[in-house]
């Protein structure tokens, strides 16, 4: 694989991170304008608008992504963010790796309920990545990435991403 799309999706703010085996990791911030009105499907319908254009700009080969954990009870919200996921990557042929915040922050930091801050920590030290502003979002994206890599059965390295050059 030589490019994965890793993303901490949400209604009003997903963090996305583009593990690129030449480039290194890329990330940023989607951030759905801020009506509060805006119904859930038509905060989906605008995040997909934007991994659209990610997709367009990176072409990655797969999606990673981190799924809400902890929650014990139905959130038609996050469904429906879950479906929509599966059914944009399925029309575009990208493979859906779904992981739980939990399992993704234990890896990262060894404590699977650590905070935001404790898991961009983490990620900062092991990347190198130290002083880089980024926000909490982006961090979990990169996390994500970083999780799927060492699980899957790819030839990226989990460990790169310190800058341009091979993941």
């Amino acid at each position: 694989m030589n490019v994965l799309l890793a993303l901490d999706a949400g209604l009003s703010e997903t963090g996305w991170a583009v593990m690129h085996r030449q480039e290194g990791i890329h990330s940023g911030l989607i951030q759905v304008p801020g009506r509060r009105r805006l119904d859930a499907a038509s905060r989906i319908s605008r995040l997909l608008l934007e991994l659209d254009r990610l997709v367009e700009q990176w072409r990655p080969e797969a999606v990673a992504h981190s799924r809400p954990s902890g929650i014990h009870w139905h959130v038609p919200a996050l469904e429906l963010l879950e479906s929509s996921l599966l059914v944009w990557c399925g029309d575009r042929d990208l493979p859906l790796h779904a992981y739980t915040a939990q399992k993704v922050r234990g890896a990262a930091t060894g404590h699977p309920n650590a905070s935001r801050d404790q898991l961009a920590y983490a990620v900062m030290s092991r990347l190198g990545l130290i002083g880089q502003a980024k926000s909490t979002h982006e961090w979990e994206a990169i996390a994500v990435g970083q999780y799927h890599l060492a699980r899957g059965g790819n030839n990226v390295s989990p460990d790169a991403g310190k800058g341009p050059g091979p993941l």
